[in-house]
């Protein structure tokens, strides 16, 4: 049997979640998918919390965020990108970047670099922060409506049970609307071009 150690873990704690949900992730699951005690896993990870936030830290790896120099616009593009890309292909585990702040020096890496590079577009340190937060509040939107689609769980509202004379535009939606892909790709597009305008406008220093 492969040597138990924390990387094996959190790639287990991944996969159960995936294939079963987020609830799946306990510490007595984990040992059973493993085939040992629970006591086992206590000096890689204590807690269900560690288990979530190495899971947080696996899944931020993978997405390969922007962690060098880059223009703020970029950055957005390519954190979005990143963060919702692994929404899909960890549908399951995706989850636990809403249950817990990122932590250790890995995940902040590529935070340090947004804030330079909004600090460079001449952002102050009070907007810099909210740009890179608002950024973060889209891509875990996003990310899990994708988690959602990828699952086929995706929530969707009955347009068909609406009076069509008087929810004409409504309804136009269910056949006229684009892709979720379109819809992702303007919220990012919007929330860049929100940014710009502040820099435009000299508003960033106020």
């Amino acid at each position: 049997m492969p040597a138990l150690t924390r990387e094996r873990i959190l790639q287990t704690a991944v996969r159960l979640a995936d294939r079963d949900g987020p609830d799946a992730v306990t510490l007595r699951k984990i040992a059973a998918a493993l085939g040992v005690h629970v006591t086992s896993l206590y000096n890689h990870v204590p807690t269900r919390e560690a288990v979530t936030d190495g899971i947080v830290e696996l899944l931020l790896d993978e997405a390969k965020l922007p962690t060098g120099p880059v223009a703020w616009d970029d950055w957005v593009r390519q954190f979005i990108d990143g963060v919702t890309g692994v929404a899909g292909t960890h549908p399951g585990a995706f989850h636990a970047l809403r249950q817990r702040p990122v932590q250790g020096a890995r995940a902040a890496a590529s935070f340090e670099v947004a804030l330079a590079a909004f600090a460079e577009a001449g952002f102050s340190t009070n907007d810099a922060f909210a740009a890179v937060k608002a950024a973060s509040y889209l891509a875990l939107m996003i990310g899990m409506e994708r988690s959602m689609v990828a699952r086929g769980a995706i929530l969707e509202t009955h347009l068909d049970e609406l009076p069509p004379e008087s929810f004409p535009l409504v309804r136009s939606v269910a056949t006229d609307v684009a892709d979720y892909e379109y819809v992702w790709s303007f919220g990012v597009e919007t929330l860049i071009a929100g940014l710009r305008s502040r820099v435009a406008d000299g508003r960033p220093d106020a």
